[in-house]
């Protein structure tokens, strides 16, 4: 695998990650969720390096599927203990709210998140992950560089926007928030 097909891999699971969170909490709130994640485009990250994680860590036990859950459980849910506490340190928030949920701590992680991130585990080891790679295999040798360079430059682009626009409407906004979820 290239390092362009492997940037290409990250970005569709940071795609499908993306449509994940949008329909769990379109579900949850009874109303369209499309603002999911740091930037504005359609990627939320977290699922890309949850997926290169699980790549790398987690392929020795990919096929026990209670150790692959458990483990699944305790990666993901370490990355977005970590991820808050990042976020919390350079934003004073973070993008989501378990706090309704039973067992959780500090809204931060949950048991049900928990629990979903083991299923997810065995999910991507046993489907998505040799999916997501035939999609990138699909694309011709000349265009997966242009491709991989254009997703970078894009998130770049993205994010480098999203910190200044960040920065600069904290005081101008008052509209009520969960995490990045707008109540309207």
């Amino acid at each position: 695998m290239t390092r362009y097909h492997m940037i290409i891999w990250f970005f569709i699971l940071s795609f499908l990650g993306y449509l994940l969170e949008c329909v769990v909490l379109s579900y949850e709130n009874r109303t369209a969720v499309l603002d999911r994640g740091f930037v504005r485009g359609p990627f939320c990250i977290i699922y890309g390096f949850g997926g290169l994680g699980a790549y790398t860590l987690l392929a020795p036990v990919a096929q026990e599927p209670f150790r692959l859950f458990v483990a699944s459980m305790v990666m993901a849910t370490s990355m977005e203990l970590v991820t808050a506490k990042l976020m919390i340190r350079l934003f004073g928030s973070f993008w989501w709210d378990y706090s309704q949920k039973p067992f959780n701590y500090k809204g931060i992680i949950c048991l049900e998140s928990s629990l979903g991130w083991g299923f997810l585990g065995i999910f991507f080891f046993w489907f998505l992950d040799g999916f997501v790679h035939g999609l990138v295999y699909l694309i011709p040798d000349g265009m997966e560089k242009w491709l991989a360079v254009g997703l970078l430059f894009y998130y770049i682009m993205d994010f480098t926007y999203s910190i200044w626009n960040e920065r600069t409407n904290e005081e101008d906004d008052d509209t009520p928030m969960i995490g990045r979820l707008k109540i309207y």
